[in-house]
């Protein structure tokens, strides 16, 4: 809201509050779990002021669509177009190619105000995540300007003569509506849709809306308004307090916050000021450079990151946002302030003028995008680095894993004589069993065994359950089990099934601090909203292998450790900008280590006491000494940040098989030994 008649300074001051919630969140995760509800706090002040403005303007007879939309232009426009071409072009310089396209995708969507559609659908399993891209905090500017264009058609509707009397009532069973919504997406699993979408976060700035349109009469007194205001700011502490990355969120988990943030609007309507903490002038000078503050500190934090390749110390993120605030404050003084300003006579014609600059990054993103990340920016030995991550993979990667669906069994297959039957050696598993078949083929054939391997995205080798990532079922899941059991139960030659997961991710458990990964749930087959654990669809799955076959003998692989870096894209940029590759040779292991261990004693827990069934875990090579290893002897062993690159397997998985296959024979001498 502009200073002047109406101004709030009690509302400048929520906006305090919630951009210190979100900034002091992305830089100090831990000290407010919460803190990613501040952007819910913006979502009701925007709908409280933005309904305020266009009601008081309606019923005074002077309501301008050309007029509101250009007001919204010049509100936002200027000090975006700033930070996010410098972030594009900071990010061309930092970024390597598979990074970069990810983030000129988000640059051009942000331009069409879309960024949240496309971050709602684009986790794509060998992509980028979304904690990666310095552009991810558009999202929610997408979100607010979707709403404008929504809500003021919807309020012509409410005025019309009929409704108008119901309007308030209207808006409310729109309100419950759009909750329902949220919350049956999130039970469903659906979190990410629901995060990103309008329709799950409309009522969000209707529980502002509301107010303004007078369905709650203001505080008739002054301790009845300092009482909602006390009890709105527990609320919204609670929610900083309690909440986490873990929590099933939007929702009704989003309702305090939300309703907090009503309390604290509504306490200062009429004639109260509102709370006095609020109407301190630092508090209200950082709520005036909120928007600017909100738009500089993500891609700050994200960049030098990248940058850094591991993470910031706390004296590097306390000055980046010191750093950040003191631009907002630049950029509030002279880039929003002076576009704000302008006669609004011809709204229309100044509205496109406003809006053409958007052409800039909507044209620099898509130029990233489909230029694949302007891999020609990059000296040769650079580029040669970045290639590892799509040249250094199992050399049957398309056809087994990526086009699985569609693959002949020959394709499949290794080590054996053209028109031979059966296989000895089977590998089941997701994207990680495939990132290990090259070290099982090399440890297999050197005992003159085939191999086939049997893969599928996001589908962990287990039976009778189902993967639901974001607001699907990957049903294939289903499918790959069919196949892998089938092909134990038929090929009498096989010898040793290895199961191989990324475990860590079907336990969908915190930390979440892996950025090439969806959420996922993992639910039993026949009962949707049913979570199974790992440990308990392992039992399944070793039972149903034991009853298909009794003889055989199973190998479960644990997880690669997760790290926090990418061995070939730090050693390129390294290489690009001058700086130490002893950085990408390892990482802090307590991250790795704590996605890691759970899944393990979860894998232990489904094993223990079965003589036919071994387990190794890579951890136990790869992580020593308080680091896990992410190149040795100067060459990558990943591709990207979680999965084994062909060279790394090769080196690594011929040693972890045969200390499994030895731990089986001692417990079964007879029917192991070398046959």
């Amino acid at each position: 809201m502009d200073v002047g008649q109406g101004y709030r300074r009690d509302i400048d001051g929520l906006r305090a509050v919630a951009v210190a919630a979100i900034v002091i969140h992305h830089a100090f995760p831990d000290l407010p779990p919460g803190g990613f509800v501040g952007v819910d706090i913006f979502f009701v002040i925007s709908g409280f002021l933005i309904t305020r403005l266009i009601a008081e303007a309606r019923d005074a007879g002077t309501f301008s669509w050309g007029g509101f939309y250009l007001r919204r232009a010049r509100r936002i426009i200027p000090a975006y177009l700033l930070v996010v071409l410098v972030t594009a072009a900071l990010a061309a310089w930092i970024e390597m190619p598979r990074l970069l396209a990810m983030t000129g995708a988000a640059t051009a969507a942000s331009g069409l105000f879309a960024a949240n559609m496309l971050f709602a659908q684009t986790a794509g399993y060998f992509a980028p995540g979304a904690q990666q891209n310095p552009q991810l905090h558009l999202w929610s500017l997408g979100v607010e300007e979707q709403f404008y264009l929504v809500w003021p058609a919807l309020l012509a509707l409410l005025w019309w003569r009929p409704l108008r009397g119901r309007r308030a009532t209207l808006a409310l069973v729109l309100l419950l509506g759009s909750l329902v919504l949220a919350q049956a997406l999130v039970g469903r699993g659906a979190t990410t849709w629901a995060f990103f979408g309008l329709p799950t976060r409309i009522w969000e700035f209707l529980a502002g809306g509301v107010l303004a349109l007078g369905l709650v009469k203001p505080p008739v007194d002054r301790a009845t308004a300092n009482l909602a205001g006390v009890i709105g700011g527990l609320m919204i502490a609670a929610s900083l307090a309690l909440l986490n990355e873990a929590s099933v969120f939007p929702g009704l988990s989003a309702v305090p916050v939300c309703l907090g943030t009503g309390l604290l609007i509504w306490c200062g309507m009429g004639v109260h000021p509102g709370l006095a903490v609020l109407r301190l002038a630092p508090v209200v000078g950082l709520g005036r450079v909120s928007y600017s503050l909100y738009l500089w500190h993500w891609p700050l934090l994200v960049l030098a990151a990248d940058v850094a390749q591991q993470p910031l110390t706390a004296p590097q993120r306390l000055g980046l946002v010191a750093l950040s605030l003191a631009l907002a404050v630049w950029t509030w003084r002279f880039i929003e302030q002076p576009f704000r300003r302008g006669p609004l006579n011809r709204p229309w014609r100044r509205l496109g003028v406003q809006l053409l600059p958007l052409l800039v990054p909507i044209a620099i993103g898509a130029a990233l995008f489909f230029g694949h990340g302007l891999p020609q920016r990059l000296s040769p030995a650079a580029k040669a680095l970045a290639d590892l991550e799509e040249t250094d993979v199992n050399p049957a990667r398309e056809a087994c894993f990526e086009k699985a669906r569609t693959a002949k069994p020959e394709d499949c297959r290794f080590g054996a004589d053209p028109g031979a039957q059966g296989d000895d050696v089977l590998v089941w598993g997701d994207s990680h069993a495939d990132a290990l078949t090259p070290g099982v083929v090399d440890w297999a054939v050197a005992r003159g065994w085939s191999v086939r391997e049997v893969a599928r995205g996001g589908c962990p080798p287990l039976v009778g359950v189902n993967v639901r990532s974001m607001y699907r079922f990957k049903l294939e899941c289903a499918a790959a089990a069919d196949q892998a059991m089938a092909l134990i139960a038929a090929d009498r030659k096989l010898k040793l099934v290895v199961l191989m997961g990324r475990w860590p991710l079907y336990r969908d458990a915190p930390p979440f601090y892996d950025v090439n990964s969806p959420r996922v749930t993992m639910e039993a087959i026949g009962r949707p909203g049913k979570r199974q654990s790992v440990s308990t669809a392992l039992r399944a799955t070793l039972d149903a292998i034991a009853r298909k076959r009794p003889d055989i003998r199973v190998l479960v692989v644990g997880p690669f450790p997760e790290l926090t870096l990418g061995a070939p894209e730090c050693l390129a940029q390294q290489k690009q900008l001058g700086g130490r590759p002893g950085v990408c040779a390892s990482v802090a292991a307590d991250l790795p280590l704590s996605r890691a261990l759970p899944a393990e004693d979860a894998l232990r827990a489904a094993v223990q006491d079965r003589p036919n069934v071994a387990m190794v875990f890579p951890s136990e090579t790869l992580c020593r000494d308080g680091r896990c290893l992410a190149m040795m002897d100067g060459e990558p062993i990943y591709f990207d940040d979680d999965h084994l690159s062909a060279s790394g397997a090769r080196r690594l998985a011929p040693a972890w098989l045969e200390t499994g296959w030895s731990s089986l024979a001692k417990s079964d001498p007879a029917r192991l030994d070398g046959s």
